[in-house]
């Protein structure tokens, strides 16, 4: 299994923290205009994040073997999730939105790096 070329790993990760960034800085303007839309703008962010902080780890370790990759990328995953249930127990707000986003990028960036067989 090969990873993709390194300029996509470049864009996926100046992507994710452009989109991050508009989102986090225009979300509250838009806020309560549509229940789905004030729910993808409050958990866009956690996926935004950690999608793009994935898509680092082949530009700065090149000679990363696959299995390497989807154990750091399942350790990013767990540190997100655990930031996320902190917030359960302490005074920051918990979101469920915040989990599915963050479970839904890694399983995106697993999903990319799968082998995939030839059609016969």
């Amino acid at each position: 299994m090969s990873f993709r070329g390194k300029s996509f790993y470049i864009a996926s990760f100046i992507i994710c923290v452009v989109f991050a960034i508009i989102v986090k800085v225009t979300r509250t303007d838009v806020f309560g205009i549509n229940n789905v839309l004030d729910t993808f703008l409050a958990s866009s962010p956690s996926f935004f994040y950690l999608f793009g902080i994935m898509s680092i780890i082949p530009v700065v370790q090149p000679k990363i073997n696959i299995k390497t990759f989807n154990k750091s990328v399942l350790i990013l995953t767990a540190g997100a999730l655990t930031y996320e249930m902190e917030q359960y127990w302490t005074s920051m707000h918990f979101d469920l939105g915040d989990i599915t986003a963050t479970l839904l990028a890694a399983i995106l960036m697993l999903s990319l790096h799968q082998n995939t067989r030839e059609a016969i």
